[in-house]
């Protein structure tokens, strides 16, 4: 959790329940949440983070974090942006969006 901490510039709220081990991204809508039946997948949905930094300095602070660049930067359109794609230190591809 600590890659996302730092990745997303976020305060996480840590809750064991159990079972299930939830990581609640502070200032974020949503959670991240780790459970024994749910692995890291390429197969599945792939979910996308809107970057705080340009995407060329969001990628390589996935990088500098432990992550890997899995598709670089790339401009969709100048109406919707960059997109690029990393995987996480978990082994999940995670979708980046910027305006930058």
């Amino acid at each position: 959790m600590a890659f996302y901490e730092k990745f997303l510039e976020a305060n996480i709220n840590f809750q064991d329940m159990g079972d299930f081990k939830m990581a609640i991204l502070g200032g974020q809508q949503g959670a991240l949440v780790q459970h024994s039946a749910y692995k890291p997948s390429y197969a599945g949905v792939m979910m996308y983070l809107n970057a705080h930094l340009p995407i060329v300095e969001q990628m390589a602070l996935a990088e500098q974090l432990g992550g890997r660049i899995l598709r670089p930067a790339a401009l969709i359109s100048e109406d919707f942006g960059y997109t690029g794609i990393i995987e996480d230190t978990e082994g999940n591809r995670i979708g980046i969006h910027s305006r930058q």
